[in-house]
């Protein structure tokens, strides 16, 4: 192609310059970077409630927890002002004659015993302290010992006054005796030391 009869320079063919982005392209990528920004307020949003909702379930299992505990202290507190009634009770009818435990009198005594008894254990409560199992301070309080060689060290010879328990929580322990292991042959019980010295 010639021009005037000069032959045109080639054009080079130039690298395309990076147009500017576009009003259209401008709105794709701010679209992006709103979408980008309300799936992080979204994922921030779940996060918080999903925290929120665990915050709620603990608060409601505390608050259960706490009721139960104020319902027991109160249960407690109750039983234990009747345990001194009961343990009268207790000694009323074991010292019934035995002429006398088949007259109509005795025999209601014997029925409202057995009706209290029922009672407590529909609540939960249970009785501590049985001669023959072995002492456990949890539960018991010992009164004194025994030396004993019949039994084992630490054996509940006899219950002075029974025990009494809500669940895992001690009402009043029970008062026992418990055996203790028989001085060894040959020593000198205390106190006559002295008297054999001289």
């Amino acid at each position: 192609m010639q021009q005037n009869g000069q032959e045109a320079p080639e054009r080079k063919s130039l690298p395309q310059a990076v147009e500017p982005p576009g009003p259209e392209d401008e709105s794709a990528s701010g679209e992006e970077q709103r979408l980008s920004a309300e799936r992080k307020k979204a994922e921030e949003y779940l996060d918080l409630l999903r925290r929120t909702q665990a915050d709620f379930v603990n608060y409601r299992r505390r608050v259960g927890q706490e009721q139960a505990e104020v319902r027991i202290a109160a249960q407690s507190d109750l039983l234990s002002h009747l345990l001194p009634i009961l343990d009268d009770f207790g000694r009323a009818l074991g010292a019934t004659p035995p002429e006398l435990a088949k007259q109509p009198w005795a025999q209601g005594l014997f029925l409202i015993a057995r009706r209290l008894t029922t009672i407590l254990d529909q609540l939960g409560v249970r009785q501590l302290g049985t001669p023959g199992e072995l002492f456990d301070p949890r539960w018991h309080e010992a009164i004194t010992t025994k030396a004993r060689a019949d039994v084992p060290e630490g054996t509940i010879l006899q219950v002075i006054q029974p025990g009494y328990a809500l669940g895992e929580r001690v009402i009043r322990p029970a008062q026992v005796i418990v055996a203790s292991a028989p001085p060894a042959v040959g020593s000198i019980p205390a106190g006559q030391e002295d008297s054999e010295e001289g």
